[in-house]
């Protein structure tokens, strides 16, 4: 995605289980399930942005952004967490935070 035209890709979603739920300040299960995410890559775009239509998830990156995103899910799938990412400059713009998964032993010693 990063330096090319824009695109979106689609993907499936599963429900929120109860050991996601359990993990410490995750919040609550909300009722509504979405079915499926889009993720579109505009290069010019300057936030990392989030919003809910029907039954889907919208995500919208650009450039500004997409290292930082891209960052976060190759730490995650590594056993990072306990980490925010910035969705704007807007000191006031909620970030979004990557915890650990339940059940998965993630020392520090263990990451690759």
């Amino acid at each position: 995605m990063q330096g090319g035209e824009a695109c979106s890709r689609k993907f499936g979603l599963a429900p929120v289980t109860g050991a996601i739920l359990s993990v410490p300040n995750a919040g609550r299960k909300i009722e509504v399930h979405f079915k499926r995410l889009r993720i579109s890559y505009l290069p010019d775009f300057e936030d990392l942005h989030l919003a809910a239509e029907d039954e889907r998830l919208l995500m919208t990156v650009g450039d500004r952004r997409i290292h930082k995103l891209s960052s976060a899910f190759a730490l995650v799938e590594k056993g990072g967490g306990d980490f925010d990412v910035r969705t704007s400059e807007d000191r006031k713009a909620d970030p979004w935070m990557f915890w650990w998964m339940p059940d998965i032993n993630y020392h520090l010693e263990n990451r690759q």
